[in-house]
């Protein structure tokens, strides 16, 4: 048990290391486009807008305008800014990190203290509606909170039929509210069938599909990163020996967390794209009208019956600890976090995001001890 709490430690231990790396290496950059910089002839006068050089004809000629396209000319505000941004990021993800750690000891909670559990898809759908309330009550005080990065709209994106009737807007939080249903769906059901700790640490098989398939794309990842990686699947193999989880966990329920990590990792990796193309109200505005459409379906064609049987045997007590967790999960978890974890990942990138999300199961771990 001591090494399911040592190795996300050392984790975000070195995740605290990239972020050094990074300040070092930012402002090694900076020393030495400033250096070329002033190694430019007196003749040449950089212009800050134009990003070009004009040299200047002593002789009463016409002046020479020449654009620089690949030289770094520094702006001293503008790389402030991208420094900001990034550190706001971290803070974004480390706070989200907390968010999306209490989820499986709340989730777990219902399954162990109630007298009579309730259907898994009555919980889903329910974590999902209050989400949805939550994004569109929330929506102007959260535009105010999160800086929207600016937008691209020069990205190839690709083209399809769906995407050209409905919008890309609806077609990305489509798209990504299913890659999210279905992962929510099955950490649910595993969640109902093993410990919250196991939960949290299969889940957290993103930290490596992330990274591998950014690898495969050709996105460089750096060593670092990867030693992260090993030290976050030492962590799960390490906690899945340990005998004290025997009782309260299943290969059944570790198998269905581990396959909502797949779709999970999905999500992240979509989210990173459609998150520099559209709107971040529109798209979680979307992406949730979409989990609770397809939750619902879920739940009316799947278990209305066992849904039924619930709210007959129920004591007050059961509904209200499952009231009090669908609140907190749809607010909290399906309605902040996924706002934040949009400019988050855009600041950061989603394999740096990774690593700090590898210390979900620290924390996990001691919110359950707490609670």
């Amino acid at each position: 048990m001591v090494a399911a709490f040592l190795l996300p430690l050392a984790i975000a231990s070195l995740s605290l290391s990239q972020v050094g790396a990074f300040s070092v290496n930012h402002a090694a950059m900076r020393r030495a486009c400033s250096s070329s910089i002033s190694r430019l002839p007196a003749a040449v006068d950089v212009d800050e807008e134009l990003v070009g050089v004009e040299v200047v004809n002593t002789a009463g000629m016409p002046s020479l305008s020449v654009e620089f396209d690949d030289i770094a000319v520094v702006d001293v505000k503008e790389e402030q800014v991208t420094e900001d941004s990034y550190r706001r990021g971290l803070a974004t993800i480390g706070s989200i990190t907390l968010l999306f750690a209490s989820n499986s000891p709340a989730l777990r909670s219902v399954f162990d203290l109630s007298t009579v559990s309730p259907p898994v898809l009555l919980i889903n759908s329910g974590v999902t509606l209050v989400g949805l309330l939550g994004v569109l009550l929330t929506a102007p005080m959260m535009n105010e909170i999160v800086v929207d990065i600016p937008k691209k709209t020069n990205l190839d994106i690709g083209s399809n039929f769906a995407s050209r009737i409905v919008g890309i807007s609806t077609y990305a939080g489509f798209e990504l509210g299913l890659w999210k249903t279905i992962g929510t769906t099955l950490n649910i059901y595993g969640l109902s069938e093993t410990s919250s700790d196991h939960g949290a640490f299969l889940i957290q098989l993103t930290t490596l599909i992330v990274p591998t398939i950014q690898g495969i794309q050709g996105v460089p990842i750096p060593p670092r990163i990867w030693g992260a990686i090993g030290l976050a699947l030492g962590g799960v193999f390490i906690f899945s020996q340990d005998p004290s989880q025997v009782d309260c966990a299943s290969v059944q329920g570790d198998v269905l967390c581990a396959l909502a990590a797949v779709f999970y990792a999905t999500y992240d990796l979509r989210l990173f794209k459609w998150g520099k193309i559209v709107n971040t109200s529109e798209l979680i505005t979307a992406k949730m009208v979409t989990q609770s459409a397809l939750s619902l379906g879920l739940l009316v064609a799947l278990s209305g019956e066992e849904t039924r049987a619930y709210i007959a045997g129920a004591t007050s007590d059961d509904v209200l600890l499952a009231a009090s967790v669908v609140m907190w999960s749809g607010l909290a978890v399906n309605c902040v976090a996924p706002y934040l974890q949009v400019s988050g990942q855009q600041a950061v990138g989603p394999s740096r995001a990774q690593i700090l999300y590898a210390s979900q199961p620290l924390w996990s771990s001691v919110l359950s001890f707490v609670f």
